[in-house]
């Protein structure tokens, strides 16, 4: 109603952003109760019929709450960043050594903060000294005292640096501790060495679906664990190391809580990773259901997704995302269309939620007429429930910790001093679990909200010179998060959801309600089945709506836009985002006449101007007048802010986009040499390993241009034969050469190649058995020939194939629960060598991702190499129509056999692998 009170839910939701007042400072706190009108009147009354306790402890918090906002500090916010600042990057570095390194590193940082605290009070009272007493009290001075060391205001510089060196000390501590203890005993040995084991493990996350297995299609279940025991090569050990499990569907009912036993091969995890490996396992498991807590919350979200998956409501499993962080049945289509709108936060529970739930059992209790105290400790009950229920997801810890200091800080009369409980919650959660530091959902969450505290109330009040103040409220949220998120989104997914905004602005006024519903009807469902419908299906009605959305935007043209990948990706969105920031702080600010403090409560700003030839009813920027300048002019600069940024990023997205016809997306290359071997693998941006080059160089050549390959990291000629080498010059041709290894049965390569391969400065090395290394991205190892093998003067064609090289070609994982791509190319090897390496090298009967079948094909290559490895692809490079019979019908029927895809140059052109996840994509490059 126009000039009445606020509705408690709209000063909240103002309070949120920073626009009006903080929650726990009251409007003239410590003023008389006759000025608050016929409302204060009413609310005063009511305070009165409060339990005594409730009011001493109101009076108290309002003595220190006046006292607190007496006076605007727009600086009290940021005195916590460095603290944050400095644990995050101690954090992401600790987390990355040894133990003993982690605490040699702790011990430096207490003693600097030792030494700042002390040389901070020597500094106090050096300064105290100088104050002198009257002097009917003054005492002789001690000779040298009475000195400052340090100029004025210095000792409290070295106490605010103190403070950060000590929780970098007590983060690198608690990392160094814990990975002592999860690499203690023999389990980092049976890691390197990639051992099978069986393990006695406790799962410290639900089962959540990975990327199914290759070409099969099974799909695979990751589990994080702590193994309690465990037992290797008939040895028993103890251990409390952190392993990600992955296995078959056997492993989907695994729950947070739950104990289990598994059996598999041990696979290290790089550095800095949660986890120290992976347990591949090869068995089903063995599970002991979780009790207590853990048992009861596991038992009602089973029943929440069964009764609404019963009743229809599950929306595509959606409504268990939004409500749970469910999201094992969403429909993949819906989770492609959420993604491509900019949703895919909605999919599953997250920081907001927590608001959400908090605000409504702490407004809820209010209106039940519950103190103050009782109501904020009733919202922090229901807020820890709530964690426990939908599990502690990185951002999910972030919004609880920020709520529970901000309800803990408005109790206390402290006021609610939004990016100071940011980087208190940041530092906190980073010294109980460093390995935060480096979670996405984490430093997402944490940029949402910064961008929420630091641009949103601006963006608002930039927006409401031209919208009304609701819509500006809404529409900054989404502004303001995805300018501080868009960096890190485009370094995850190269691609920008060009309808994020609106989508966001239709999908975000359900979220509440679907939120508080399905939380009714979760907490309804164990004990009154019946009552939990009527929630349950308001909630679904929210998700529909939400999913509707998703798709209705998803289905528009130019839904997605192209953006540049890795760094210039990363650093133009940065600079963009940064420079719409600027803009608007900078109309905000020029329109208020500057920041009138964002520290305690907001308070009206009684400015005085100073005398000037301008009219005084016409005073320099006055807080009322926004900007200078008319509607017009005003309305267009506002739009031009808002959309100068999306318009531009798009435009240089484009025009940095790769030439038209260049592949972006490629893992391996069969390039198209006609009867001949010619591959790449991809060790860089612009960058390859390349084995051998084909009979002619324009094919490889091109092949070459068309994957943007300018630089080979390694080029390995297997064996000299004409179809293998004849290209060489194709290689060469533009590009750099680093590296050049060979093999050959005769005394040295041919005159012909060797005159090639002078116009390169790249050295040479004949490759035998043994010799490993990496080219970029791409480990390597040769299997085969053996160092030993004698040289032969006139060597035959069969001894020539027989001494092709070998080599395992490994790519690395692309991150957790991810597996590496392993590719055997075994050049024109026949059935003699291929005997041979399979005796000499057993740790080949794991198998491999993708074989290179030999010799085109050819009957003579045998078929002990499918059947021993049995790989998930088969790469056969041959030409069309050749005279051989290449590929042999007996290696086809023996790949048939060994349930192997097949890709073959003669069918497909040049083709392409795509490792995307645990999935390999096959695809022919385009003409």
């Amino acid at each position: 109603m126009s000039g009445g009170p606020e509705s408690r839910w709209s000063r909240y939701v103002d309070s949120a952003l920073n626009l009006n007042t903080h929650p726990g400072v009251r409007e003239g706190a410590g003023q008389p109760e006759a000025g608050r009108g016929a409302g204060g009147k009413q609310r005063a009354a009511e305070k009165q019929r409060a339990p005594g306790w409730g009011i001493r402890l109101r009076e108290a918090r309002a003595t220190r709450g006046t006292a607190a906002a007496d006076a605007p500090q727009p600086l009290r916010e940021l005195r916590l960043l460095p603290a944050a600042a400095t644990v995050w990057a101690a954090a992401y570095v600790v987390v990355r050594l040894p133990p003993p390194a982690g605490w040699a590193l702790a011990g430096a940082a207490a003693v600097l903060a030792v030494l700042l605290l002390t040389a901070s009070r020597v500094q106090t009272r050096a300064a105290a000294d100088t104050d002198a007493p009257p002097e009917s009290v003054r005492r002789p001075m001690p000779a040298g005292r009475g000195r400052r060391f340090l100029p004025q205001g210095a000792a409290a510089i070295l106490r605010g640096a103190a403070v950060p060196m000590a929780a970098a000390a007590l983060v690198c501590a608690g990392a160094a501790a814990s990975l002592g203890a999860r690499t203690a005993g023999p389990i980092s040995g049976l890691i390197d060495d990639g051992a099978a084991v069986t393990a006695e493990l406790r799962a410290t996350s639900d089962a959540r679906p990975g990327m199914p297995d290759r070409f099969t299609g099974r799909p695979r279940y990751l589990v994080d664990a702590v193994a309690e025991s465990g037992t290797a090569a008939g040895r028993r050990f103890g251990t409390s190391a952190t392993l990600l499990v992955i296995g078959g569907e056997d492993y989907a009912p695994i729950r947070l809580g739950d104990r289990f036993t598994s059996a598999g091969s041990l696979q290290p995890l790089p550095a800095g990773d949660r986890n120290l490996a992976m347990l591949r396992a090869g068995a089903p498991p063995g599970i002991t259901p979780a009790g207590g807590w853990y048992g009861v919350t596991a038992a009602l979200r089973e029943t929440f997704v069964r009764t609404a998956e019963d009743r229809g409501a599950a929306v595509d499993g959606l409504l268990p995302g939004m409500v749970l962080g469910d999201r094992g049945g969403l429909d993949p289509g819906l989770g492609q269309a959420m993604k491509d709108t900019g949703l895919t936060h909605l999919t599953a529970v997250s920081g907001a939620n927590c608001s959400y739930l908090l605000a409504f059992v702490f407004l809820a209790a209010r209106a039940l007429r519950l103190p103050r105290a009782p109501a904020v400790l009733l919202a922090l009950a229901g807020l820890a429930a709530f964690v426990l229920l939908v599990r502690p997801d990185p951002s999910v810890l972030r919004a609880a910790v920020m709520g529970g200091l901000g309800t803990l800080a408005v109790l206390s009369g402290r006021g609610r001093l939004s990016a100071a409980l940011l980087f208190l919650s940041i530092t906190v959660l980073l010294c109980v679990d460093p390995w935060l530091c480096g979670s996405y959902a984490f430093i997402l969450s944490v940029c949402a909200t910064l961008g929420l505290v630091v641009v949103g109330p601006h963006l608002v009040r930039v927006l409401s010179m031209r919208l009304p103040r609701w819509f500006s409220a809404a529409l900054a949220i989404p502004v303001a998060a995805q300018l501080f998120c868009g960096p890190v989104l485009v370094l995850l997914q190269p691609q920008l959801p060009v309808y994020s905004v609106p989508a966001n602005l239709v999908a975000a006024p359900v979220v509440p309600a679907v939120t508080v519903a399905g939380m009714l009807a979760v907490a309804l469902i164990g004990v009154a089945p019946v009552l939990a419908v009527p929630p349950l299906l308001f909630a679904a009605a929210g998700a529909w709506w939400v999913a509707g959305t998703a798709r209705f935007f998803g289905a528009l043209p130019g839904a997605l836009a192209g953006w540049p990948e890795g760094t210039p990706g990363v650093v133009l969105m940065a600079a963009g985002a940064a420079a719409a920031v600027a803009g608007i702080l900078y109309i905000s600010l020029r329109g208020t006449g500057g920041m009138s403090g964002t520290g305690g409560r907001r308070r009206q700003v009684n400015q005085q101007y100073p005398e000037s030839p301008r009219s005084p009813r016409n005073p320099p920027f006055p807080p009322q007048a926004g900007f200078r300048g008319s509607r017009r002019t005003r309305t267009a600069s506002v739009g031009a802010a808002l959309l100068a940024f999306p318009v531009a990023a798009v435009l240089t997205a484009r025009a940095m986009q790769e030439e038209p016809g260049q592949v972006q997306e490629w893992e391996v290359a069969a390039c198209d040499v006609g009867q001949g071997d010619g591959f790449a693998v991809r060790a860089g941006p612009d960058s390859a390993v390349v084995i051998d080059a084909g009979g002619e160089p324009g094919p490889m050549d091109a092949c070459l241009d068309s994957l943007g390959v300018r630089t080979v990291e390694l080029l390995v000629f297997t064996h000299a034969h004409l179809d293998h080498y004849g290209g060489a010059a194709g290689v060469l041709s533009g590009r750099t050469v680093l590296q050049i290894g060979y093999s050959t049965a005769g005394p040295g390569l041919p005159d012909e190649l060797t005159g090639i391969l002078d116009g390169s400065a790249a050295p040479r090395t004949p490759l035998t058995d043994g010799m490993a290394g990496t080219a970029g991205s791409v480990q390597w190892e040769v299997l085969w020939p053996p160092a030993a093998e004698p040289s032969l003067a006139a060597a035959g064609d069969e001894e020539e194939n027989n001494a092709s090289a070998v080599l395992l070609l490994t790519l690395a994982a692309q991150g957790p629960g991810e597996e590496p791509l392993r590719i055997l190319f075994t050049g024109d090897a026949e059935e003699d060598a291929s005997t041979a390496v399979l005796a000499s090298h057993p740790e080949l009967r794991a198998g491999v991702d993708v074989l290179k079948v030999p010799h085109h094909g050819a009957r003579n290559g045998g078929d002990s190499w499918i059947r021993t490895l049995r790989p998930s692809l088969a790469l056969i490079s041959v030409g069309a129509d050749n005279d051989y019979g290449h590929p042999a019908p007996q290696i086809l029927s023996s790949l048939e056999a060994a349930g192997s895809a097949v890709a073959r140059t003669d069918l497909y052109g040049t083709v392409l692998l795509i490792h995307q996840g645990n999935t390999l994509a096959v695809r022919s490059l385009p003409p």
